[in-house]
């Protein structure tokens, strides 16, 4: 299965697993309190399906020490980062038997795939989630990314507007978790409920928000020609503005949608 992301476009790998780290260290304490919100198991079988370099998974052990959370990727370089237990996906198919998991997280993948693929891996879910089991896809809607002081955001209206083509043009969707309640619907899942919630400077200082907002993040797309050195110019400071501002305020959106599968399904 091919996707519109690739680990370490326009940066070194390990800086990449630096700002995936950091990305999951801003947002995870929340998405942690919609998981549980809609039943996480704490001593069942979790699958972190796209887990990447496991930073998210990792997070999940340390909250879940009772459950068994296996790291889940068709990157094998990627899932070779992850500590055990990990499942190599090959050919859209994880490996483990029908009906083994109580909860599949699925965490900012979606974006990257066709409707098609949604649809294949959302069927494959299903088969490896137990009845009852939960599903929760976190993902991106850049039309309700959220809102902060001064004027950074001016500068990331057109570099957001410009990673939407660039994604759209690989198969991607920067909207998804828009489409995400019809497809689990149209899957057969059950109690579909989106759920957004905020991260703001109440419980990060403004300095853990430039993985998002600041310049660094998107000197790649200079580097690929997609952006002007102008742009990014106009990002760096106005996140220089926002940073030395004493009464600088952020607020992002973390949305995600969960559902059930049904008791009686088979």
């Amino acid at each position: 299965m091919t996707s519109s992301y690739s680990v370490g476009t326009g940066y070194a790998r390990d800086i990449e697993f630096d700002r995936l780290d950091r990305q999951a260290a801003l947002t995870f304490p929340r998405e942690l309190q919609s998981l549980r919100a809609f039943g996480l198991t704490t001593d069942g079988v979790v699958v972190d399906f796209g887990s990447g370099n496991g930073a998210v998974t990792e997070r999940l052990r340390a909250e879940l020490p009772d459950a068994v959370v296996y790291g889940a990727d068709n990157d094998l370089s990627l899932l070779a980062t992850v500590p055990p237990p990990t499942l190599a996906v090959k050919d859209g198919r994880i490996p483990l038997p029908d009906n083994a998991a109580d909860d599949v997280l699925m965490r900012f993948v979606a974006q990257h795939l066709t409707p098609r693929q949604r649809m294949d891996v959302f069927a494959e879910l299903w088969r490896v989630l137990r009845p009852g089991g939960r599903i929760h896809v976190i993902d991106v809607d850049d039309s309700d990314v959220g809102r902060s002081s001064g004027m950074v955001t001016r500068g990331l209206v057109e570099i957001f507007g410009e990673l939407q083509r660039i994604q759209g043009e690989n198969g991607g969707d920067r909207l998804v978790v828009k489409k995400i309640p019809a497809e689990l619907d149209n899957a057969g899942f059950e109690e579909v409920t989106p759920v957004a919630a905020t991260v703001t400077t109440e419980d990060h200082p403004v300095s853990a928000f430039s993985v998002h907002m600041g310049p660094d993040r998107y000197i790649p797309l200079v580097s690929a020609g997609v952006l002007s050195v102008e742009q990014l110019a106009v990002v760096g400071w106005s996140w220089e503005r926002l940073r030395r501002d004493p009464n600088a305020f952020i607020s992002i959106n973390v949305h995600s949608v969960h559902a059930r599968k049904p008791n009686a399904a088979v």
